[in-house]
């Protein structure tokens, strides 16, 4: 049987051994107690790392679903989505087949959003019922600035700011009430670090508000519904009882690591992998002031070929990944997030330059 691999990719990432022994609990009554309490903690504990007052609501499942529900539950004519990669075009996508009138704004790969932009688009096809934005587009490695969509948001009250956080929250500053977020969704498998299957979100009270207007909200991903659930400190369904005691302990890990130093581990991981890069030759694909802290997204430029070195690392047990969709073969990508240091990090350069060595290419 072959050993399990180290994950360099965007995500899923490496779980700390203390998290993966919570999720080896015994079974417990999703309406005891003990789950109410696993809830509340862990509630409380999203909305200190989210810095929100708003509604903190769980979800057994993907990411993708709550972007679902933020369209069903929010939008209930007209939404405006910002597309730079394969995750923000999802979200257009969605909107359409919920039967919205959905708009896009849509900017190369590799490009991000400028405030400008996003006001241009607001004045000029407005109005909106929502914007939707990823934060950091996972498929290119790109971070928009959504800190500096605020100011633009305040001009249209009528519009919300639906942010999707999937590869940024807890990696990468995230400020729900200063940024002024009525949606900030994420999963748990990525700078979280916990094993992929339960997602959550902060929904503002002006959010909730209008939930509460719009018509087929479908039951699942009704937030109104699992607002209900939270006064009980319960999920209107079953949930994943043994994510819910991981997240509880990697919550306080964080808490331990301190959210600022955290934020600064993923920073100096985002720079030594650059700065490795560059002296191959290798370019950054995302554009300058807007590449992440959590996934470098890189480019051939006048680099060697790194294709058959994916392949060799792969084998060694190193899995990092190749570009997404129509990059692949022309970018790759190092998730640098969750539980790696500067130590794994550099373990997995030494290993890239050795094999770029044995295939005959500079290193």
């Amino acid at each position: 049987m072959n050993p399990t691999p180290k994950l360099f990719i965007p995500g899923p990432t490496e779980v700390h051994p203390e998290v993966l022994a919570e999720l080896a609990r015994p079974a417990i009554s999703h309406r005891g107690e003990e789950c109410a309490r696993l809830w509340k903690v862990c509630r409380e504990g999203l909305a200190r790392l989210m810095g929100s007052s708003g509604e903190i609501l769980l979800y057994t499942g993907s990411a993708s679903a709550l972007m679902e529900a933020a369209i069903r539950n929010l939008v209930p004519q007209r939404s405006l989505h910002l597309v730079c990669g394969a995750f923000s075009k999802r979200w257009y996508e969605i909107a359409q087949l919920c039967g919205r009138d959905a708009a896009r704004l849509e900017v190369p790969m590799g490009q991000g959003f400028t405030p400008a932009m996003l006001h241009r688009a607001l004045v000029e096809g407005g109005p909106f019922d929502a914007v939707t934005v990823v934060h950091n587009e996972t498929s290119t490695g790109v971070a928009n600035p959504v800190a500096e969509f605020a100011a633009v948001m305040r001009e249209f009250p009528g519009t919300l700011l639906l942010v999707d956080t999937v590869s940024s929250l807890a990696g990468m500053p995230v400020k729900v009430d200063e940024w002024g977020l009525d949606v900030c969704l994420a999963g748990v498998q990525k700078c979280l670090a916990l094993p992929p299957g339960l997602a959550v979100a902060s929904v503002s009270a002006r959010a909730m508000e209008r939930a509460a207007t719009v018509a087929d909200r479908g039951w699942c991903l009704d937030f109104v519904r699992l607002q209900k659930g939270n006064l009980k400190e319960q999920s209107p369904s079953t949930p994943s009882t043994p994510h819910l005691y991981a997240l509880a302990r990697q919550l306080e890990r964080i808490a331990e690591e301190g959210l600022v130093q955290r934020w600064a581990r993923h920073r100096a991981m985002a720079e030594r992998v650059r700065s490795w890069a560059a002296g191959h030759g290798w370019e950054m694909f995302p554009a300058e002031g807007f590449r992440s802290d959590t996934v470098s997204c890189i480019a051939r430029g006048a680099g060697p070929d790194f294709v058959p070195v994916l392949a060799t690392l792969k084998e060694q047990g190193y899995l990092v990944s190749s570009g997404y969709g129509d990059l692949k073969g022309r970018t790759f990508r190092i998730g640098h997030l969750g539980e790696h240091d500067l130590a794994s990090i550099d373990d997995l350069l030494a290993r890239f330059d050795a094999a770029l060595q044995a295939a005959g290419t500079r290193a």
